[in-house]
């Protein structure tokens, strides 16, 4: 019988990691993503030193997946599989515990409604798991995330096969475990998350270690890597020799004192991983963030770079532990629903959304709009899955409490409580240290608060909603047991069978909803976008970057593909650092620096010097800045001193460039030698005038010759927030060759009209001439500006502001049927949006078509209803056509929903006058047309 059951269950297993592989490999994508990834893959190919802590063990692992998976010519593709694998072995871990969990009370499945129930809820869970949204996501592309939940997962599955060996020498399944537990760490610290529960559910399946000291302070010492990692560097070693000396010492405590040596030593055997940081370090990588080296000096080791690197000094010297007593975001926001941070709304969205997008849906709550119509049933229909979760809880907790235990404890602590641990910022919180100075200086001026975080934090909480998913598939087996096991014959022969085939498809679900969002199969964006932007710069250029996106994927495509690796790029955020500083004067390419070392060790960041905005002369380049005073940027960072130094010592000897992304105020009054060329700013050696503001021949061979917009065009909405953004500085790059092309459009028609009227001088047979040549002239250059615009539409269907300059341009030249059926193919791809609701209006309206105007107005009031331009022309247009009374109604309407608006009272005011005018003129005249009718009034 267990014989049978093994096999089944290696068969289902199967299945599950096939199935799961499959789909992943469908979906994954075929190069680098934006975020960590291009870091991650750039440092894996290299072996170098990503960002704090490190992630020694995930790098390793990519320069292992680089190599073997040879087959493909992307390297991203081949750390990307990583992530597809671990998910896929993470998922098959999750079928394998559910079914531990279902043997563990109905006992072995020894006939087939035991084992649908048994094998069907490990399917669930597992599947639930694997395509919930956030899971799903992060394991399509290069993420710590899916590889750090294989270590929580399998150590979980470890400590349940433990619980239930009967082998004496179960324990080493412990140490095993232990093993695991601190490797884990090397890909991502969230690892140690299953550290307290594991040991929770050790010593209450174990009553011996419960009782016995010795482990409880080896575990809890060795557990000192989760607060304080400087404090485990010698901490760990210590209680390891510690340990291992006890153990030697004849005794009735030496096999406890044994077994806490080698969970000891298996522990720093596991992180001794992160040696690779240090050793390669030494080495100076490309990709070297920190340099934390290990110094072997006449006065000791020096490792405070090392330890300072381990310990995200960075990021800030606070402890998260000591952090998370401090809020950073209401309760509201880090519990409930916020587009960026709030857990409840990544929550609820898992499995199905009723929005156009997850991520609207994680916008615009159901929690704001519960109480209209529809709302509240929505809400209890994205509870379900919950309240569902729920009752699992509950069913198991009264048959293996242990089990139940644990697996709710590890719940809790990968969801809730990562909540509090990360103190997500919501943009209206200070920080401690902030806020404490802010008081002793006596709140003068606003509060200073922490930035909103800048990108969906959903993947925090990935461990969270894979054990939601688990005990979806928990509850789905007891739900079943339930069913199989009823008195009643009928819910046992009828209704249980039915229930369980509607259970087998549930899974359906998620990957229904999921799979578009999470089909990265064809997604070169991120690639694509930084090629483009390393295109941008002329040979051994310098290019100044903004932050993670025109960074990282750049640095993926200089280290792994050896694309453009003459550019050299400077990241404003690391540039306030000192071992960047010297990294980008020492390292090649160089930057022209010439500081020395001790000269960049005592940079600091200063309060502004300057009162007032004052012109400074930049000796070596040749140019005169304006700099920034006091009250437009108070303080003076590491970053802004090192831009001037930078663009000073070059002497105009390599081109340097902004990246479009870079924001005024860090370019240090620069801006007026700053020339568009693409997606770049170069900066010129003199002032650039106003129309030379974009190197329009420059841009336009590098848009039509040289960037690559592979797979753009080819869908109708954005896939995320990320892409929509950066897509936008595309669109940015075509809307300024257009509007510098514009320009001389307005010359040429005045031209044009002229020679039309035969207001010059010239003889007939020379202005004929002019005018055929002119009016070509005219044609080519109009349509050289809506081509572009139309090149811009083609590749960001969802970008309004391309289709906005197109359709001003082709109304203002006239061309008014065209800029309508514009308008109204964009009108298909996204129906709601008002702004092309007011294009058409208008441009309906221009054509003196009221009627067909007056029907897109009526959409638009009722989609925007605090527009007081819609209600006004869709009034103006009743009244324009004599109907007074709809043109009252449409104002009264207006005035009902915004009360305090008195335009609205003096329009209808001035309508019903108008009304009793034209009455008192045409009283009995029913024949006469409302038109002539209300022109008439108007001419009395």
């Amino acid at each position: 019988m267990e014989t049978t059951h093994r096999k089944y269950n290696a068969i289902v297993g199967a299945f599950v990691f096939l199935a799961v592989l499959l789909v992943y490999m469908l979906t994954v994508a075929p190069t680098v993503s934006f975020w960590d990834c291009g870091e991650y893959i750039g440092a894996s190919h290299s072996l170098g030193v990503p960002h704090p802590p490190g992630n020694p063990l995930y790098v390793l692992l990519g320069r292992v997946a680089s190599i073997l998976f040879f087959f493909s010519k992307q390297v991203a593709f081949r750390v990307n599989l990583i992530s597809v694998f671990s998910g896929a072995f993470a998922s098959l871990l999750i079928y394998l515990i559910i079914v531990r969990v279902m043997v563990s009370w109905i006992g072995i499945p020894d006939t087939n409604w035991k084992r649908v129930i048994v094998y069907l809820a490990g399917v669930i869970g597992a599947f639930f798991c694997a395509f919930g949204y956030t899971f799903w996501f992060s394991a399509v592309e290069a993420s710590v995330y899916i590889p750090s939940m294989l270590v929580i997962v399998l150590c979980t599955w470890l400590a349940l096969v433990w619980s239930q060996s009967k082998d004496p020498d179960r324990d080493r399944l412990l140490l095993l475990l232990s093993y695991f537990a601190f490797l884990g760490i090397g890909i991502h610290m969230m690892s140690m998350l299953a550290l307290v529960p594991v040991f929770a559910f050790v010593v209450m399946t174990d009553r011996s270690k419960l009782t016995d000291w010795r482990l409880w302070v080896t575990v809890l010492l060795m557990g000192s890597v989760m607060y304080h990692v400087s404090m485990f560097l010698w901490m760990g070693p210590l209680v390891t020799i510690l340990t291992l000396v006890f153990s030697l010492m004849q005794g009735e405590n030496q096999r406890r004192w044994r077994f806490c040596f080698w969970i000891a030593l298996y522990a720093l055997l596991g992180y001794s991983v992160h040696a690779y940081i240090p050793i390669r370090s030494a080495l100076e990588p490309i990709i070297d963030e920190n340099h934390p080296v290990v110094e072997l000096t006449e006065s000791g080791v020096k490792w405070d770079a090392f330890r300072g690197f381990l310990e995200r000094k960075q990021y800030g010297s606070e402890s998260m532990i000591v952090r998370m007593f401090w809020r950073r975001g209401s309760w509201a926001k880090q519990f409930g629903v916020d587009g960026h941070m709030g857990y409840g709304g990544f929550h609820l969205t898992q499995f199905f959304h009723f929005g156009r997008s997850i991520g609207t849906d994680r916008e615009r709550t159901v929690f704001q709009n519960w109480g209209q119509a529809g709302g509240f049933l929505r809400l209890l229909i994205y509870l379900i899955p919950t309240l569902f979760m729920v009752f699992g809880w509950y069913h198991l907790y009264n048959r293996n409490r242990p089990v139940a235990v644990l697996l709710a404890f590890l719940f809790l602590a990968t969801s809730a409580g990562l909540v509090l641990y990360m103190n997500f910022a919501d943009g209206f919180h200070a920080e401690k240290r902030d806020y404490m100075m802010w008081v002793r200086n006596g709140r003068q001026g606003p509060m200073p608060t922490v930035h909103r975080e800048v990108r969906i934090r959903d993947y925090f909480f990935t461990g969270g909603f894979m054990f939601f998913g688990m005990w979806i598939g928990i509850a789905a087996g007891a739900l079943m047991h339930m069913a199989f096991t009823a008195k009643n014959s009928l819910l046992r022969t009828q209704v249980a069978p039915i229930l369980a085939v509607l259970l087998a498809v549930s899974p359906a679900l998620p990957l229904t909803q999921n799979f578009k969002a999470n089909n990265r199969s064809h997604d070169w964006v991120p690639y694509d976008y930084a090629y483009n932007l390393l295109m941008s710069c002329e040979r051994d250029g310098i290019l100044i970057t903004n932050g993670d996106n025109d960074t990282f994927p750049l640095w993926f495509l200089q280290e792994a593909e050896g694309i453009r690796r003459d550019v050299r790029i400077v990241n404003l955020s690391l540039l306030n650092t000192k071992w960047y500083i010297k990294q980008l004067k020492d390292l090649e390419p160089k930057v022209p620096i010439r500081f020395s070392d001790a000269k960049i060790d005592a940079l600091t960041h200063e309060i502004n010097p300057i009162d007032k905005s004052i012109p400074y002369t930049m000796t070596n380049a040749g140019i005169t800045i304006t700099l920034p005073g006091r009250e437009e940027k108070h303080a003076l960072r590491v970053q802004d001193k090192m831009v001037l130094h930078i663009v000073d010592a070059n002497k105009w000897r390599k081109p340097i460039y902004f990246a479009v992304t870079v924001s005024n105020d860090n370019m240090m009054g620069l801006q007026p030698y700053l020339q568009m060329q693409g997606m770049a700013y170069r900066i010129m050696p003199e002032a650039v005038s106003g129309d030379e503001r974009i190197h329009v021949d420059r841009t336009t061979f590098l848009l039509d010759k040289v960037y690559r917009f592979s797979g753009l065009g080819t869908q109708k909405h954005p896939m995320n927030e990320t892409t929509q953004k950066l897509m936008s500085n595309y669109a940015a790059s075509y809307i300024q060759v257009a509007l510098t092309l514009r320009a001389p459009l307005v010359e040429l028609k005045e031209n044009l009209a002229a020679l039309e009227s035969g207001a010059d001088d010239d003889s007939a047979a020379n202005r004929d001439s002019l005018l055929a040549a002119t009016r070509a002239e005219y044609q080519e250059k109009l349509n050289l500006v809506t081509t572009k615009l139309d090149q811009c539409v083609s590749l960001m269907p969802w970008d309004w502001r391309p289709r906005a300059l197109r359709q001003e341009i082709l109304m203002a030249h006239g061309r008014y049927e065209e800029a309508l059926e514009k308008i109204r193919e964009a009108r298909m791809i996204d129906p709601g949006n008002v702004d092309y609701m007011k294009m058409e209006a208008q441009i309906l309206d221009r054509l003196g078509k009221r009627a067909e105007a007056n029907q897109v107005l009526k959409e638009l009031t009722d989609n925007e209803t605090d527009s007081w331009n819609a209600y006004a022309l869709l009034c103006r247009n009743y009244e324009e056509m004599g109907q007074y009374d709809s043109a009252i109604a449409v104002m009264q309407e207006f005035q009902e929903i915004n009360p305090g608006d008195r335009r609205a009272a003096a329009m209808i005011a001035r309508l019903e006058e108008l009304k009793r005018a034209t009455a008192t003129l045409a009283p009995d005249s029913p024949g006469v047309p409302a038109d002539t009718v209300a022109q008439t009034g108007n001419a009395g």
